[in-house]
């Protein structure tokens, strides 16, 4: 640092108007705020991403394999397919491939003694398919997978508040079947109540014994509708899905991911990155308008000092490194200040739940948090870049400055 610059510098630093020290103070105010917002929007956005999508997850797998499906989204799909333990194996093998579960849907009608439901009941085989779903437990213990305990059931929170259902409650399950015009019944005893917060699933499903279903089809023990297939990162599910296609799979057998079959949910968890961009992108405006502003009283208030520095040689660029770096400061004290508010208000939502939600509405009790490092790094350094280069623009207002004319202005 030469001394010019050094003498500039302080001078630009340590001699200013009450005016522009309150325009500087509103200029770090908005990038504090604009940071913190973008730092909040990003955590929310990336939270509720994450937390939607694991609990789709956990009750669906990443990918599913059934026969094929005119539309994806068919949840009930009267064609079965016969259970393969090779397939099973071949693709438990695959890297990132944590587990493979065959399950069957059946469509019934609860039944007490003084109200009915309908509802779908997903049959599974052992207790590896309800490892997921354990999370989502309040209520009694998951149901035995013995062929004396076929029929226990979990049921929602949902139609056990609607039916007036607890634990150890029975009740009558009655199936009705292709041309078939009496109904079966079957008694069954409530096991378990589990809430999701995913309202689809909570009003239609209920889960049970695979072996149940059986034998109300009058199926062996080996009909299944399909695999779902559990992930270790759900990042891989596209390429882990053609490899299933390409290598194991022969017709009318189809993968599908469970962005196919609950497009319209992913679709809508997608839009949301587009809001997240367009408060980002908001949030910068706000900033480098704010810092362009100050930047132009600055170097106003600094006309004389600007006519002496060129009137004793120093250069254009040189005179406005000494603004851009004031700048710098500037606005390396909002990001700091932001990034603090920001981190701060999220990990009090994080640990506090302070924002309340309608579960029923945003499949959450409380607006979710995920707050990434990585993406706190690029907000700080995509804001000083941005703001820094955008200030090079008018400060291009010092090329016009002469020292005659810098000199007689008071």
């Amino acid at each position: 640092m030469n001394l010019p610059f050094f003498i500039a510098n302080r001078i630009a630093f340590n001699e200013r108007t009450s005016f522009s020290r309150f325009i500087i103070r509103i200029a770090i105010i908005a990038i504090t705020l604009s940071v913190s917002v973008m730092i909040i929007g990003t955590a929310v956005t990336q939270g509720y991403q994450d937390v939607i999508s694991n609990k789709f997850y956990n009750c669906w797998g990443h990918i599913h394999v059934t026969n094929f499906l005119p539309e994806a989204s068919s949840i009930l799909n009267d064609e079965k397919i016969q259970y393969d333990p090779q397939l099973v194996k071949n693709i438990h093998q695959l890297d990132g491939v944590r587990n493979v579960q065959p399950y069957s849907i059946q469509s019934g009608i609860l039944k007490t003694k003084t109200d009915m439901e309908g509802l779908l009941l997903k049959g599974l085989k052992n207790n590896e398919g309800l490892s997921s779903m354990k999370n989502y437990l309040i209520d009694g213990n998951t149901i035995n997978f013995t062929d004396t305990t076929q029929n226990e059931l979990l049921i929602s929170k949902y139609t056990a508040d609607k039916l007036s259902l607890k634990v150890g409650n029975s009740i009558i399950l009655y199936f009705l079947n292709k041309n078939q015009f009496q109904p079966k019944a079957r008694k069954a005893i409530i096991k378990g109540i589990f809430n999701t917060g995913l309202e689809d699933y909570d009003k239609l499903f209920g889960i049970c014994n695979v072996t149940l279903i059986h034998s109300i089809n009058q199926e062996d023990s080996n009909t299944i509708q399909g695999y779902e297939v559990y992930l270790d990162n759900s990042s891989k599910a596209n390429i882990i899905e053609k490899e299933i296609f390409d290598n194991y799979l022969t017709p009318p057998l189809q993968t599908y991911t469970l962005e196919k079959r609950f497009s319209s949910v992913f679709s809508w968890l997608s839009m949301m990155k587009m809001n997240e961009r367009i408060i980002i992108f908001i949030m910068l405006v706000i900033a480098i308008i704010n810092m362009i502003t100050a930047l132009l009283i600055l170097i106003l208030e600094r006309t004389q000092m600007i006519g002496v520095l060129k009137s004793l040689g120093m250069k254009n660029g040189a005179i406005r490194k000494v603004f851009l770096y004031n700048s710098a400061v500037i606005i390396s004290i909002g990001i700091l200040f932001g990034t603090i508010l920001g981190v701060g208000i999220c990990l009090i939502q994080q640990y506090a739940g302070i924002i309340k939600l309608d579960e029923a509405t945003y499949y959450v009790k409380t607006v979710p948090i995920s707050i990434n490092l990585f993406t706190i790094l690029w907000i700080d350094i995509i804001t000083i870049i941005s703001c820094l280069l955008l200030l090079l623009i008018p400060s291009i207002i010092i090329k016009t400055i002469t020292p005659v004319k810098a000199l007689k202005f008071n």
